[in-house]
């Protein structure tokens, strides 16, 4: 196949057997490969209990570190990840945005791809979640040809709820689970679906 500006992206660095992650852009937000310097705020995010407050407890240095490299990895091998999010106007690491494969047992819809986000709380309010993922899902639907894109939360997590309706998700209750890494009796244990 003769490579030109029709190809998607994602078809193209198949083609090209290219491994490298793609960037996506907004007004103000880059999504991007991960850097050595996200290292050091990523763990900071991770450990800060208003940040991780809709998950089951904060992450140790080592846990982010681990994460970090697992992410890094994962977006470098394939046409999508969980992108490290830049805010464009001063250049500094906000957290990720991005489409992940997902296959947690036990639960219905899996596997699936998920898109989620993850910023850092002095970034909250402002719309840089829904102006990111907006385009990342954009991508999956477009480029990559998913047929669905799935997004799911902590009953609680008001404000991801409504990153998902603001970018088009609806809501699927017929398809709310317990997440089974989550241990029993932990209040975010109980979540929420929403999907394209």
């Amino acid at each position: 196949m003769p490579i030109s500006a029709t190809v998607p992206w994602a078809e193209m660095i198949r083609i090209l057997g290219v491994e490298m992650a793609i960037e996506l852009e907004t007004p103000r937000v880059l999504l991007r490969a991960w850097q050595v310097s996200d290292v050091e705020p990523w763990i900071a995010l991770n450990s800060d209990s208003e940040n991780m407050r809709y998950f089951p407890r904060t992450y140790t240095p080592d846990e982010s570190k681990a994460s970090f490299q697992r992410l890094r990895d994962l977006l470098n091998e394939h046409s999508f990840g969980l992108w490290a999010a830049q805010e464009k106007s001063s250049g500094d690491f906000m957290g990720f945005v991005g489409l992940a494969h997902q296959d947690l047992p036990g639960v219905s819809f899996m596997p699936c791809h998920e898109i989620g986000w993850r910023l850092d709380k002095k970034y909250w309010g402002k719309g840089y979640a829904t102006e990111a993922a907006k385009s990342v899902l954009d991508y999956g639907v477009k480029d990559l040809s998913l047929p669905i894109i799935y997004s799911y939360t902590a009953l609680q997590n008001l404000p991801s709820i409504n990153v998902m309706r603001k970018i088009g998700l609806r809501e699927r209750s017929e398809l709310t689970f317990e997440h089974p890494k989550i241990p029993d009796g932990n209040p975010v244990k109980s979540h929420l679906v929403y999907s394209t």
